[in-house]
């Protein structure tokens, strides 16, 4: 995962496939560097910095560079970025909790994949980067010394707020809207994790629940907003 944010933090020029769209975590990331050594960050900096680790693997995905599958290529990007969001940006951050971190958000997203998907074909993104977003959500609020509950209240939060999430990507690229998409998947998770931390780890609604839910939405939704390009973004291009 590392690795992965490295290259795409590297490399500039336009992604294959045809639609120029161009690789723009290098440029951000420069920016944000430079901001950075002159003390001129902006408030809304560390949802700067998330997304471009996550747009940084997203565009190495595009290209078809290697990435580590979590829980699919697509979403590849949610959970290394939050990763390491805590590593970089927290306080007290360790080995011991990034461990912490990789198997709360496997746990999570085994129990996703059990009871309902994490494939865009079967039920739309929110089974992709709604499931990444609450993986990345658990294993942050696991690291950060969060307890049961409050995991389980994270992940069912970033979930959530991901349902109904069509998988529409244009000309049937993983570009427009996934790169992006992938940013706002880990800008999600960090919020969900913060939201639960203020908490005790009471909450409403049951995580399985909410997996449930997104199963019976996945199988409501129409095929066209499954991954096949033809409905949503996928069908309404700029004409000129």
């Amino acid at each position: 995962m590392e690795n992965c944010i490295a290259r795409g933090l590297s490399l500039e020029g336009i992604l294959p496939g045809g639609l120029s769209v161009k690789r723009r975590a290098r440029a951000i990331h420069r920016r944000l560097l430079e901001q950075s050594g002159s003390n001129s960050q902006q408030p809304h900096a560390i949802n700067d910095w998330l997304s471009v680790y996550a747009m940084a693997v997203n565009e190495e995905n595009a290209a078809g560079g290697q990435v580590v599958t979590s829980p699919t290529n697509g979403a590849a990007g949610v959970v290394p970025a939050v990763i390491r969001y805590y590593r970089d940006h927290c306080v007290d951050a360790s080995r011991e909790g990034i461990d912490t971190f990789l198997l709360t958000a496997a746990a999570i997203g085994g129990l996703i994949k059990h009871n309902a998907s994490i494939s865009g074909a079967e039920c739309g993104c929110q089974a992709e980067v709604g499931s990444a977003s609450a993986m990345a959500a658990a294993g942050l609020c696991a690291a950060l010394g969060g307890s049961n509950e409050q995991i389980e209240n994270s992940a069912e939060i970033a979930l959530e707020h991901h349902l109904g999430m069509t998988c529409d990507p244009v000309r049937g690229l993983v570009q427009v809207p996934c790169i992006e998409r992938n940013g706002m998947g880990a800008i999600k998770a960090v919020s969900a994790a913060s939201l639960a931390l203020h908490g005790d780890g009471s909450h409403f609604m049951p995580l399985d629940n909410c997996i449930e839910t997104m199963r019976q939405t996945g199988q409501d939704m129409r095929d066209k907003y499954k991954e096949t390009s033809l409905g949503g973004l996928a069908v309404n291009l700029p004409e000129c």
